[in-house]
């Protein structure tokens, strides 16, 4: 008995409960937000080429003749009516002369036709001309009276052409390609010059499909080349997309000091206007592994979200998907987080 009692008082005491592990401390103490919707700059972005507005393409009227003198260069501004191309119009006015000639004989032939007829009328009605002799006598008349407006239309078929040997422009305008010399010989329907009308110009920008519905007619529209900005404004917008880029032509209008040029490559920002979407601050976004995300506190812990994200501005950034309205995201500090971390909030 005593033995087991030395025993016992001998025996070591079992070991404490190991103690609980102890909670992390908080990483970081941060600044928490709600993602919130607020009016955002809508910018509409596409690019494309300067072309004309109207490009005229003026041609020879009647063929088989020579160019006498070409009076504008490329790039000279031209008014309506301005003489740009005199033809060789020797031989159209010596045709003219017989035309004209052709009118005097027909009118002299006509009036003693009537002279003819009216002595013709007095002696049928006095019975001593047979009506067989007046009714020659009128039809003589009458074909007399028609090679008369023969001839008048034939002279006024010269003259035409003859107007047709001074190429004039048909509206206010830039030249911008002069295809034909002085001794050319032109055929009718030739090319011989072409026209910027008004020297108007504009941005064909293309743009993707589904940004189509957001623009109007009259909008503003921010065109840079290199370092020149110019504003411009949406004149109007192609009837259809093309199959196989998915983009839409958008027709815009420049100034008339732009100082661009047909060719030229431009890129354009149209400003549609203001639209809501749901934001969060620039700073809570970050990349991870090339994709834009943000810190979403749930509790004391954040989880990292990966978000699809849009416009920015005013210091703010559109997330169009992976945030719910009212969502609290990590402000700021975001950038030393990691997925699951313990944070304490700032009192705000």
């Amino acid at each position: 008995m005593r033995d087991e009692i030395a025993a016992r008082l001998h025996r070591p005491a079992p070991a404490q409960a190991a103690a609980a592990p102890a909670e992390p401390p908080p990483v970081l103490t941060v600044a928490v937000v709600p993602a919130s919707p607020r009016p955002l700059a809508r910018v509409v972005v596409g690019d494309g080429s300067v072309v004309a507005w109207q490009e005229l393409v003026i041609g020879a009227e009647a063929g088989g003749l020579r160019v006498a003198e070409v009076l504008v260069e490329e790039g000279d501004r031209v008014r309506a009516g301005q003489a740009l191309v005199r033809m060789d119009e020797a031989l159209l006015r010596a045709t003219l002369g017989q035309a004209e000639a052709a009118v005097t004989e027909a009118e002299a032939a006509l009036r003693n036709a009537r002279q003819d007829l009216a002595r013709a009328a007095e002696l049928s009605r006095t019975g001593n001309t047979p009506r067989q002799t007046f009714e020659q006598r009128e039809a003589v008349a009458l074909q007399a009276q028609a090679r008369v407006a023969s001839a008048v239309a034939r002279r006024e078929e010269v003259s035409a052409r003859l107007a047709q040997a001074r190429i004039v422009a048909p509206t206010d305008g830039i030249v911008s390609r002069r295809s034909v010399l002085p001794g050319n010989v032109t055929a009718a329907g030739q090319e011989m010059l072409r026209m910027i009308r008004d020297g108007r110009l504009e941005l064909d920008a293309r743009v993707p499909e589904l940004e189509l519905a957001a623009l109007r007619p009259g909008q503003p529209v921010q065109v840079t080349h290199g370092d020149r900005v110019i504003m411009g404004e949406v004149r109007s917008l192609a009837p259809t997309v093309s199959a196989e880029t998915r983009l839409g032509v958008v027709h815009v209008a420049l100034p008339a000091d732009s100082g661009l040029r047909p060719g030229m490559f431009a890129r354009a920002e149209i400003r549609p206007g203001d639209a809501p979407g749901l934001t969060v601050p620039q700073a809570s976004v970050v990349f991870r592994e090339g994709r834009p995300a943000v810190f979403v506190v749930q509790g004391e812990r954040v989880a990292l979200r990966p978000v699809t994200i849009g416009r920015r501005a005013e210091g703010r950034v559109e997330v169009t998907a992976g945030l719910t309205d009212g969502e609290r995201v990590v402000a700021s500090g975001a950038g030393f987080l990691s997925d699951g971390d313990r944070v304490r909030v700032a009192d705000r």
